[in-house]
Formats: structure tokens, sequence, C-alpha cells
């Protein structure tokens, strides 16, 4: 694949979206939170757009039959401000990044968190960079071939969320309780970003919710808000399945319309829901990359190595060719 074509992000069109696959992709998705940092970006939008082709590694991975046994998806969180500009061409890197494999034949789900920070070398950029730049440089495609760098996986489907809808989704469905383990300020004012919260046992609104999963100004940086929004979505989770909540699922999905697209199809969906067993989940492993802090060149980084990688992919029982190099 070129480097132009790395660049091409796939030219959409809608469809009516029938309230059947609303419901069981709102389903997979405020599952899937449990145990992941991801759908903290979460949000509900399915175009049904020319398929972008199955991406791989540069070592033609894809023709290990036992690697196309999963279904391995690349959830992506922006944060477009105003989602009335979500989907344009104007630069972004991605918030939120990680891989959601689906093994149908034993019904089981691995998820791996790659913290935006990771060092990786993008296709067609001679320096190593930030993970959640390749987005930004080349569209969905150039994040896949990343991704699929990086992991020596095929990655077959992606699914990009924008951070308004999560706001929505929150307040629609009243918020959860949550105790905040210390005290979170910071102010940005060209991000239009303010934190404010207090330790202790707090109720979080959609506002304060995503107060709390985009805070990364502590000596964790990046990997504390990884563990944190760990935490917030296994609560979230919870609280969307509670009784009284699934009348809530038309104005969830009316809030979420114009916030996520996705090339995955219907029949996909159903294997992954299946996969998950919806409101089990006792087959959902997850991790986090693994690597370590190093400041290169003035700037923070997780850095990461073949065999931390290995490791990680291993510990999910994620199929992959063997990792020479990041």
């Amino acid at each position: 694949m070129s480097n132009e074509e790395l660049g091409k992000t796939p030219k959409k069109f809608k469809r009516r979206i029938r309230w059947g696959r609303l419901l069981l992709f709102i389903i997979i998705s405020i599952a899937l939170v449990a145990g992941s940092f991801f759908l903290g970006r979460m949000a509900f939008r399915i175009l049904f757009a020319p398929k972008v082709p199955v991406v791989a590694a540069t070592e033609d991975i894809g023709t290990d039959e036992i690697l196309n046994k999963r279904i391995n998806v690349l959830l992506l969180g922006i944060d477009d401000g105003d989602s009335e500009d979500f989907g344009t061409d104007a630069p972004k890197r991605t918030d939120a990044m990680m891989v959601v494999s689906f093994d149908t034949e034993h019904n089981e789900v691995s998820i791996l968190s790659i913290p935006r920070d990771t060092r990786v070398s993008i296709p067609g950029h001679r320096a190593p960079d930030k993970i959640n730049a390749a987005y930004a440089y080349g569209g969905i495609n150039l994040a896949k071939q990343t991704v699929a760098n990086l992991l020596q996986i095929p990655i077959h489907y992606y699914i990009l969320a924008n951070w308004q809808g999560f706001i929505q989704v929150m307040d629609i469905l009243g918020g959860v309780d949550l105790y905040v383990d210390h005290n979170m300020n910071y102010e940005d004012p060209y991000a239009n970003l303010k934190i404010h919260l207090q330790q202790g046992f707090q109720h979080l609104d959609g506002e304060k919710a995503g107060e709390y999963v985009r805070f990364r100004h502590d000596e964790l940086g990046d990997i504390g808000r990884v563990q944190r929004q760990q935490k917030f979505f296994k609560a979230l989770a919870s609280e969307f399945f509670s009784v009284g909540n699934v009348v809530k699922i038309p104005s969830i999905a009316g809030a979420l319309a114009k916030n996520v697209e996705t090339d995955m199809d219907t029949l996909t969906m159903i294997r992954a829901a299946n996969s998950f067993k919806l409101f089990g989940g006792e087959r959902v492993q997850s991790e986090m990359i693994y690597g370590d802090f190093k400041t290169i060149d003035g700037l923070s980084y997780w850095v990461t190595s073949p065999k931390q990688v290995t490791k990680s992919l291993d510990e999910l029982k994620i199929p992959h060719r063997k990792i020479e190099k990041i």
C-alpha cells in the first residue's frame, strides 16, 4: 500500500439506521467498556462505507489462517470539540486507542490498551513519533497500518468515536457514583478544558465524568488516566444495565447518532456480541501494553520493546507474528 493510499480516509455515505442495529451496537459498545479505557470517548454512529481493506502488518500477516480466525477491531477516540465537525479532514491526534480481539471460536474477548504516547515507527515517516499522530498524518488507514505493524496482527475493522457523545450519554443515564482518589485540578483555555474534582465519593454527571476520564496531570500521566478510565467504565457498564435504563436506549441512540463511524457490518457485530456473551463478560481479558516512561529529545514517551509487546499479546492469547522491531 502506498503512502498516498495510506493517507486517504475512505469516502463515507449514510444509510437509514435501523433500531435493531443501533440496539446491538450500543450493547456491544457499552459492554466493551468493562475492563477498557477507550469507550470514555464512546459515542455512536454507524456509517456503512465502502469497505476499508483489512490492514496487515508489513510482512503479509493476513496469509496466516490462525491469525484471521479472530476479529481484531481498532478503537480510536478523538476529541473533535463540536460534534458537527466530526469526521472532517482536519488533522487530529487520537486521544485514546485500543485493540479489541474477538475469538469467535471460544467466545473470548481480549482488550489491549495502547497509551497515546507510545513511541512507534509510522509508515512513510522517517523519525519515530507518538502513536496518536498516525491518524493525524494519514487518517484511519495509516492508523490501522501503524497498529498492525506494532502488534504484528491484522486489523479487520475500526470504530472511530468522538468525545461529545459520551457526555450526552452520561447525562441521559443520570451519571455514576464513584470514589475520586485525589484532588484533580487543571485548566487549558486553548482546549476549552477545565477540570476541578475533589477527593472523595462523587456523583459524576456528563461534564464531571468527562473531567475524570480526561485528567492526566499527575505523576502517572497518561498511564494514571488509563487506570482511572478502567475503573470508571466498569461502573458505567454496571449503571447502563441497571433496571430502568433499558428504556433510555432510543434517547441514547439519538444522542450518539453523530459521534461514531465504523466499517463493521451487522453480521460481524452479531458475531462479536456472541463472543462477548453481552451480559456476562467473564471471558473478557484486558491489559495495557507493557512499557516504561522515557524522555527523548525533551518529549515524554511510553517506550515499549518487542519483548514487552510480545508479552502483552501472549498474556491476552492474541496470535501474532514474531515481533522484531518497534
